[in-house]
């Protein structure tokens, strides 16, 4: 069985003196600012059907994803083998010596023939996605990061959205002498149910299940992780999650 760590990113010293006192109509103008959607950095243009891959070298940037945008296909990459049109993800990034660490802004509306499909990979890296949703009117969400484990790379990071609602799957890649750790920062554990741990597979549903009554096919926001090392898992609103000291099995609060 994994650890699954709920995080929280900041503990007070105990000695430290009461913070002062804000006038709630502040507080709640701060907490605002602090979950708004972000805003879309207006010197990068926005994309789809983008497509990186490299032997060697680490994928860094920041990109905008709109899946409205029709690109000619005799500018597109060829198709992997299995792959159509109709599957052509919106979003790849490759690399098998290097890392991964993205930046995605999300746009388009909430059509939801026009899903967002992105899939990371490496071999011998680790990924770190931080996903934002600029509108809460947006395409549904589909995102697939895969690491390898090899030789102490593996990890995954990933920040999801404030409106991201669906299931997330993590599962182990590698057969490891320890299971993987899972961690979850605080305030998306609050809105996390757990659903089933099963040969190396956990599963968790962000969000509510109203409306959904498990006929058909899922048609909202879905997270799948195949990892050989860590996993954290966060809002991209929050302060990244500290590194736990603590190897210790269970359920942990650091």
């Amino acid at each position: 069985m994994p650890t699954t760590v709920v995080d929280r990113a900041t503990t007070a010293p105990k000695n430290d003196p009461p913070p002062a006192y804000v006038p709630p109509s502040q507080a709640a103008t701060t907490s605002e600012q602090q979950l708004a959607p972000p805003i879309t950095p207006v010197t990068v243009r926005p994309t789809n059907f983008l497509s990186v891959k490299w032997n060697t070298g680490d994928i860094r940037g920041t990109y905008v994803l709109d899946p409205r945008i029709k690109i000619p296909k005799s500018m597109l990459p060829p198709l992997a083998a299995g792959q159509t049109e109709a599957t052509r993800q919106n979003l790849f990034l490759h690399t098998d010596h290097g890392s991964i660490d993205v930046d995605l802004f999300v746009l388009g509306d909430a059509h939801p023939k026009r899903s967002l499909d992105m899939s990371l990979k490496c071999k011998f890296g680790n990924i770190t996605v931080k996903l934002h949703a600029v509108s809460t009117a947006r395409p549904p969400i589909y995102i697939t990061a895969t690491t390898d484990g090899t030789f102490g790379y593996g990890k995954i990071t990933l920040h999801l959205p404030r409106t991201f609602r669906g299931p997330v799957t993590v599962r182990q890649t590698a057969d490891r002498w320890r299971a993987i750790k899972i961690h979850i920062s605080e305030l998306l554990t609050a809105g996390m149910m757990p659903l089933s741990e099963a040969n190396d597979t956990w599963r968790y549903f962000v969000g509510t299940l109203d409306g959904w009554t498990g006929e058909g096919k899922w048609a909202g926001d879905e997270v799948r992780l195949e990892s050989g090392l860590d996993v954290r898992l966060q809002y991209d609103v929050e302060p990244d999650l500290p590194v736990a000291q603590n190897s210790s099995s269970g359920c942990l609060v650091c």
